[in-house]
Parts: structure tokens; sequence; C-alpha cells
């Protein structure tokens, strides 16, 4: 029976006309050539930790809403690295595998966290709940929230995974029009795409606007432009100091944003800035590694990192309905026993779907 992700089993291609391309049929997933580095999945420990940690302070002034910016500078990274490797192997993109990976990654999880809380929701909030659901199920939030002032509060999470999706949609047509048309220097097009998010955030928040939900995107092109950039210079090596820095560059971003609020749209590019920095050392570091990327690459550090979705998915609408039904304002009075909570629900998650979500990616590869 057809489904509504019907359409994404299909062999969807999109051809690049490229002198002397062919094209080679049922060719494996180019995500197998690519190197699995655990320490990657350490940074996206560090991101999720900061977000939970932001979350179950409130509202007292720490700045751990920059680790949302740490994963736009590491999705964009990673997305545009599998990307190029397609291009490169295909001289295409297979567009209908490529969504159908990111759906059975994401929309399994986000599903299953949203059928749960639902009753809890209802109870708490009334019909109000099933609004902010309609918004989090389509990806919606961050639109209702940018263009209505109606970005919901038990899913307000979710305007971030928003603003993926909308990536995942434009950026591999962006990709494959800069290489049909043998656009040079490919990585300053998504550098300069940074740049004007960036420079737009920062304008707004001088004249004392509250925060753009698009403009945050600019981290996302950050790390797609360093991927591009590697891709070119694939023999560089950065020493082990470009790590450092970026840790270092992270936490003044989080320390600056916590005490100073209004320089948060520079903590914003700090934040993004230190992960690129950081993926640097980690992916093309010189020598035989950093203890830094030693630290990232921790077992405890990396599960972590490899359950921060499910995390993410869970932790805030937890810990909001635990706010509400215990009749306070503050999600510190709750935070401590509702993240814990919030994660042993994201772990059953996890393990839940990590096994079909693999079947339902082969299947269709």
């Amino acid at each position: 029976m057809p489904t509504a992700f019907s359409w994404l089993s299909t062999p969807f291609f999109v051809q690049m006309p490229m002198p002397g391309s062919t094209i080679t049929p049922k060719a494996p997933s180019p995500q197998q050539g690519l190197k699995y580095i655990p320490a990657l999945d350490g940074l996206r420990a560090v991101a999720i930790l900061l977000v939970l940690v932001h979350h179950g302070l409130q509202p007292l002034p720490f700045a751990g809403f920059l680790g949302v910016d740490i994963f736009f500078a590491l999705s964009g990274f990673l997305i545009t690295t599998i990307l190029l490797a397609e291009i490169k192997r295909y001289d295409r993109i297979r567009l209908g595998l490529f969504y159908w990976r990111r759906a059975a990654r994401l929309y399994p999880a986000l599903l299953i966290a949203i059928v749960a809380i639902l009753p809890f929701g209802l109870l708490i909030r009334g019909s109000k709940h099933l609004f902010e659901v309609a918004l989090a199920a389509t990806y919606l939030t961050p639109v209702a929230g940018q263009f209505f002032g109606k970005s919901g509060l038990t899913w307000l999470q979710t305007w971030s995974l928003g603003i993926e999706e909308i990536f995942y949609l434009i950026w591999p047509f962006t990709l494959l029009l800069l290489f049909s048309r043998r656009v040079p220097g490919k990585w300053m097009v998504s550098l300069a795409l940074a740049v004007i998010l960036d420079g737009a955030q920062v304008m707004l928040a001088s004249t004392g606007q509250d925060m753009s939900y698009f403009l945050r995107a600019g981290g996302l092109f950050l790390g797609c432009s360093f991927a591009l950039w590697l891709g070119e210079h694939k023999d560089f090596r950065f020493a082990p100091s470009w790590g450092y820095a970026g840790v270092l560059t992270i936490a003044l971003g989080v320390v600056t944003a916590g005490f100073w609020p209004a320089l948060s749209s520079l903590a914003y590019i700090a934040a993004a800035t230190g992960t690129v920095a950081t993926i640097a050392s980690i992916v093309a570091g010189a020598g035989n590694g950093s203890a830094l990327k030693s630290v990232l690459s921790v077992p405890p550090v990396v599960y972590v990192g490899k359950i921060s979705y499910e995390l993410y998915i869970w932790h805030y609408p937890t810990a909001i309905l635990f706010m509400l039904a215990a009749g306070t304002d503050q999600l510190i009075n709750v935070g401590w026993y509702a993240i814990p909570g919030s994660a042993v629900l994201a772990v059953i998650t996890h393990h839940a779907l990590v096994r079909p979500a693999a079947r339902w990616k082969k299947r269709y590869s």
C-alpha cells in the first residue's frame, strides 16, 4: 500500500551534465566509503549536553542554547561530505535515496515521542497542544514562530529541526548547480551565505529585535563551506591547536551570551566557528591525533552523541509538561528529575529504532 514516503523509495536521480561521466546502476551507497570518526559523535555529545543543561537550569543565565549552533555546523559539514562523496563517485546525487535516508533516521523517533506525549499534552495543555504537535510533525515550528509569532511551547525545540529540513531541501540542489556550472571556489559561495546570514543576525540584534530562526542557519553553511574547502585541499593537515582554539571559542561564546545576552548574535558565530575549527582538528589533524580527539572518542561520550537526537526530541516537551503539571513557571524546579527521566525515554527510543532504521535504509539503497 502506498504511504506518504513511497515516492522516496523510487530511483529518483539527478544527473549532472559532466563530460565523460557514466552511469553506474545500483551502485553501493557512497556513505559506505566514509570513515566513521567517533570523536564527531563526541562533539555531538558536547552539543546536546549544553542544550540539556541550558533548559534544565532555566531561567539561570547559562547559554547552552549554543549547542544548537554546534549541531548546525556539524550537520552542514557531514551532509556536504556525504553529498560530495556521491557526486565524486557517480557524478550525480540520488535525491530520492538521500531524502529517504534522512526520513528513516529522523522521523520515526519524532513520531514516537509525539504519540507518547500526546495524552499528557492534551490533559495539561488542551487544544493548544494539538496545534503545537501539528507544527512539530510537519517541521513548521520555525515558520509559525518567525512569521506568525506562534511557535508554541511544548515542542518549541523543533524549530531547529525545521531549519534543518529546509536545509535538506535546498542544499543538494544548490550543490548540484555549483558543480554543473563548474563554479570555481565553491566553498566561498557557501561561506558567503554564512556571512550574509550571520551579518543579518548581528544587524537584527543591534536594533533590539528578537532572534531570527532562519538567520541561525549561518552555522549550517559554515560547516558546508569547510567540507567543500576540505574537498579541494585533501592533503592539508591541522595542528591540534585548532581543536583547542575551537573549544575555547565555543566556551567563550557560552560565557559571553550567558552574561551579556545582547551579544548572543556574536556568540552564535563563535560557537559555529569554534565547531568548524574543532572538526578540522578531528578529521584532518596532523600526526596521530590530539588529546581532545581522544577525550571526545571515549565510549561513554560517544554513546551520548549517538543518542543526541533522541535526547533532543524528548527532553524539552517532557520538562515543559512536568513544569506545567507542578504549577511552576521555571524549568529549574523540575529539570533535575525531568531531564534524566527524558534521557531514559531517549535511550529506549534509540535502541528500539536503530536496527529497524538500518534495515529501512538498506532495503531502499
